[in-house]
């Protein structure tokens, strides 16, 4: 019997639980762990982006974590071609590589053949426009980079969102180091066998998709403790030194490599306008109070170390953009591989990790069998998950519109019928259509007006004009008696 050894793929919104899964898959299968995260691709700033420790390291090797500086641009071809070699060494050994982690699209560049090469030689004959330098781009606005974009290449600038500044900075970088467009790469993508609107084909034949799935009330618990947790675990002394170390006062910079960091960026407000003495006081408030911050009331007390409000203010916004970054990881895996027309996509597999004391019956036990009839080429008693096509699979997704009442871009005929359907368009084209009526009714009512007004003036220069000749003939006949 032929035995398959598949890359191994886990898939989940952060908090649930995919740094364990990996750990307990490596041990049992011998597999080595590829990190498929944007951020913890840098040094530093273990905490923030929620770094498998020393000692989960020391359980499994682990690849792609530490391997660029906070000043080394670290883009998804960077990942992908750092990435791609260990698999096939690992694959050629026999050994399962277990892909982990939250960066949607650096999985994607590995399952699929989707994406360019930056280091592409420019193409010979290429007549290429004068190219805009990194820092020039980096002070552009995003209105003015999509500008730029529509000028070198109209079909992305089409097809990109005005407001999403990396998409946008992507195809100018694919122009400028290619000397080919975006839109063209990607049509040569698309004409491979087995590509479809996204790209081009499967990288590899067997692939093992888990998802991990979780209750969204109980992962938005889990995601606001674990936020709590970072502070036990030395968050804010993190944070300090790295702050120390890489604080920009370009606003730009905030939107590009590590500076992003989901757990960096929210607490920025404080780390500018508070020191570490201030630090060292919260540090010994949380350390007498179990890490617990304390609530709104609590804040009215005397005798709160300063800043204690504002690093407060930042857990709460860290909170909120963890659940929203859960919830569009969530929509990326659904479009992706349950509603992708015409891609080949691997079959996808359930986790509920929801409960934590089910953990090993419905999470590794289940895994392991997935992962197990896979290697050994039998049917497996877990079926994967249905395909469902998107209602808007056979609807162009590259046409752009604006929303005149609205003010909004558009992307794709499915989202511009969607929004025109909207309760809130129609409600504010049904107010629209109030004014222009309001306006019209007011305009003929100033019309009317105005032209009684003109024939009043008609009719008193008319009744002046015959009062003056009456007056005339008046006059007249006194001189002729």
């Amino acid at each position: 019997m032929i035995r398959k050894v598949p890359l191994i793929v886990i898939l989940g919104s952060t908090g649930t639980g995919k740094t364990k899964l990996s750990l307990e898959l490596a041990e049992r299968f011998g597999g080595e762990i590829i990190s498929a995260d944007s951020m913890q691709v840098y040094t530093h700033l273990d905490v923030a982006t929620a770094k498998a420790t020393k000692e989960e390291q020391s359980r499994a090797r682990h690849h792609l974590l530490d391997v660029a500086t906070p000043a080394e641009p670290f883009t998804v071809t960077h990942f992908r071609n750092a990435a791609l070699p260990i698999v096939e060494r690992l694959l050629s050994k026999d050994t399962p590589p277990i892909i982990v982690g939250g960066t949607n699209y650096y999985i994607e560049s590995l399952l699929w053949d989707v994406l360019v090469d930056s280091e592409d030689k420019q193409t010979e004959g290429t007549p290429l426009k004068e190219h805009r330098k990194q820092e020039d781009l980096d002070a552009m606005s995003t209105t003015d980079l999509h500008h730029y974009l529509a000028q070198i290449d109209a079909g992305s600038a089409n097809r990109i969102h005005p407001n999403n500044r990396r998409k946008i900075l992507r195809a100018i970088e694919v122009y400028q180091e290619t000397g080919q467009t975006l839109t063209k790469k990607l049509a040569e993508q698309r004409a491979q066998p087995g590509g479809n609107r996204l790209g081009g084909p499967l990288r590899y034949p067997h692939i093992v998709l888990l998802w991990l799935r979780c209750q969204q009330e109980v992962l938005n618990v889990r995601l606001d403790t674990r936020v709590d947790g970072m502070l036990a675990q030395g968050l804010l002394r993190e944070l300090r030194e790295f702050h120390n170390a890489h604080h920009t006062t370009t606003v730009q910079a905030y939107t590009s490599g590590v500076l992003q960091t989901i757990g960096y960026k929210e607490f920025v407000p404080y780390l500018l306008n508070h020191d570490q003495n201030e630090d060292e006081k919260i540090e010994e408030y949380l350390r007498n109070h179990s890490y617990k911050l304390p609530s709104q009331k609590e804040l009215q007390e005397e005798g709160l170390p300063d800043g204690l409000d504002m690093l407060r203010n930042c857990c709460e916004e860290l909170k909120l953009v963890t659940r929203r970054y859960s919830k569009k990881q969530l929509k990326w895996i659904y479009n992706r591989f349950l509603a992708s027309k015409d891609r080949q996509v691997p079959d996808l597999y359930e986790l509920d990790t929801s409960d934590v004391a089910a953990w090993p019956e419905a999470v590794y036990h289940r895994a392991e069998t997935i992962i197990e009839s896979y290697r050994k080429g039998m049917e497996c008693e877990i079926k994967p998950m249905e395909k469902k096509e998107h209602p808007g699979a056979d609807l162009d997704e590259e046409t752009s519109h604006f929303c005149a009442t609205c003010e909004r871009h558009f992307i794709g005929e499915y989202q511009w019928g969607v929004h025109l359907k909207s309760n809130k368009h129609k409600r504010r084209k049904e107010g629209q259509r109030k004014r222009e009526r309001e306006q019209d009714i007011k305009l003929s009512t100033d019309q009317l007006l105005a032209k009684k007004q003109r024939e009043d003036c008609k009719e008193k220069d008319k009744g002046e004009g015959e009062a003056q000749l009456s007056a005339s003939q008046v006059k007249d006949t006194d001189k002729a008696m």
